[in-house]
């Protein structure tokens, strides 16, 4: 009885695991300049989500044996202070100052779904010949990776920074704490320019406190508690846990970019029946399912090439390409149908005003249409759903591997719960592609009631093709937040 409650107890309150609340792919940076008489200090701070910090730990943990050891730690931080640096631009009046490795320190955090958040800050000093000058800050570091990107600089000992683009304190605590306002738009800041004046100097940052982050949950966070519950997976457990994650992935349909628009339109707008919507479905469950499994493989096998935050933008622009073919596609032929339809009524009102020959019989013609006028405007089958755009949709629907459903699958590895993990995973994608369908049913016989309504004749034989322009609009929204999120 007590593993029921705490599975049901799951979709009630926040997880107990603190899964990071910028997403479980980002990589997080943080720097801190502070302006000495003598020298430029940075504190530099680079927090990794759970996907990348599974790929980062295997670097740190070089014997594999699961636990980091002191040497392990020293020869880590050592060898990513120095690489770290490479990536970091520090000039005054155009002059490059080196930036000397001075504190380490690597901290692992428990995450979502059994793995592990990676937090690393390194002290560095840059030797200032003399005070004055116009300094520039850069940051190369995990250039297209998404996350929050941050910068703050501030004077000591009686120096101003005058015409500073940066802030001189920070909004995240050193990335301890995201403010939940700004999640939906982390910040993206790389670089900073500012000049040393004599002055009163600016307050310096308040040193990070201890603590957890904090942020906003997500279904997500539920979804991957799934698979750490440490109830007994009895029978009622696992049934328990898979409904709810059905329920999750259903809730998880209506965020942006799984395809609710474009199913939507494309039923809408073509000859679609249920059985149309059910195949829908049953492609995005497959599509879904099968993309976390491949990716979640990849990054085992291949982690040094399967980097699956920097997959997950292009496979949204990949996505979102497929919506705007199909949706091109679509407004064509529909364009050519309802233009076809429209030039053959014309024709018949030629004949009937040119030839009296056939005067009563387009006439008789003409009368029969006005009373079928509902729905008679509308394109005829000349633009039948194909198996081919259909399955398309499906694929661009779920070609998105949900980051949550990745992060359950490499943490049931984690925790010895192969099964049950793939197990989640297919049932999650199954509340996804079943919301899809719901509301693929929903606009079918909604078009059925459209095409009894007394519509005018131009409007009725072109919605199709507006639908298509839809579909179109649809998957360039997709590219453009893809794109975005690379920083492009």
């Amino acid at each position: 009885m007590k593993s029921q409650f705490t599975a049901l107890l799951v979709l009630a309150v926040p997880a107990l695991a603190g899964a990071h609340p910028l997403g479980n792919f980002t990589t997080n940076r943080y720097a801190a300049l502070t302006v000495e008489p003598q020298a430029v200090r940075v504190a530099y701070v680079v927090d990794l989500a759970e996907l990348p910090a599974y790929r980062e730990i295997e670097l740190v943990d070089t014997d594999g044996s699961g636990t980091i050891d002191a040497a392990e730690r020293d020869t880590y931080t050592a060898r990513q202070s120095a690489e770290l640096a490479r990536g970091l631009e520090l000039t005054r009046d155009g002059v490059a100052l080196p930036l000397t490795p001075t504190t380490s320190t690597l901290e692992l955090a428990p995450g979502a779904g059994g793995l592990k958040t990676l937090r690393l800050e390194v002290g560095y000093r840059a030797e200032l010949p003399r005070a004055g000058g116009e300094i520039v800050f850069r940051d190369h570091n995990f250039a297209g990776r998404p996350g929050w990107q941050e910068i703050v600089a501030s004077g000591a000992d009686g120096l101003r920074l005058a015409g500073s683009t940066v802030p001189a304190t920070d909004v995240t605590r050193a990335l301890r704490a995201y403010p939940e306002s700004m999640l939906q738009e982390p910040l993206r800041v790389s670089e900073a320019h500012f000049t040393i004046a004599s002055g009163a100097g600016s307050p310096a940052p308040a040193p990070a406190p201890a603590g957890a982050r904090s942020g906003a949950e997500r279904f997500g966070d539920r979804f991957t508690a799934l698979i750490t519950d440490p109830a007994p997976l009895g029978p009622w457990a696992i049934l328990t846990s898979l409904l709810i994650a059905a329920i999750l992935g259903g809730l998880h349909a209506f965020t942006p970019g799984h395809g609710k628009t474009v199913v939507g339109a494309y039923l809408v707008g073509s000859r679609g029946t249920a059985r149309h919507a059910l195949l829908l479905g049953l492609v995005v469950t497959a599509t879904h399912t099968l993309g976390v499994y491949v990716l979640g493989l990849g990054t085992l096998a291949a982690s040094a090439w399967v980097v699956p935050e920097r997959l997950f933008p292009w496979t949204s622009v990949i996505s979102g390409l497929l919506v705007v073919a199909v949706g091109a596609s679509l407004a064509t032929s529909r364009f050519r149908a309802a233009a076809g339809h429209h030039h053959h009524h014309h024709h018949g009102d030629d004949q009937l005003h040119g030839h009296g020959h056939d005067h009563g019989h387009d006439h008789e013609h003409h009368h029969h249409h006005d009373h079928d006028h509902g729905h008679s405007h509308l394109p005829p089958p000349g633009t039948p759903i194909t198996i081919r755009s259909l399955v398309a949709l499906g694929i661009s629907g779920g070609l998105l591997p949900c980051p949550s459903a990745l992060v359950v699958m490499l943490g049931a590895i984690a925790l010895g719960r192969v099964a049950f993990g793939l197990a989640l995973i297919v049932a999650f994608s199954v509340g996804l592609a079943s919301v899809l369908t719901a509301i693929g049913i929903v606009m079918v016989y909604a078009r059925g009631i459209l095409e009894q309504l007394p519509l005018n004749g131009r409007f009725a034989r072109y919605a199709p093709v507006a639908s298509a322009v839809v579909i179109s609009l649809a998957g360039i929204a997709v590219v453009v937040e893809a794109l975005a999120q690379m920083g492009v």
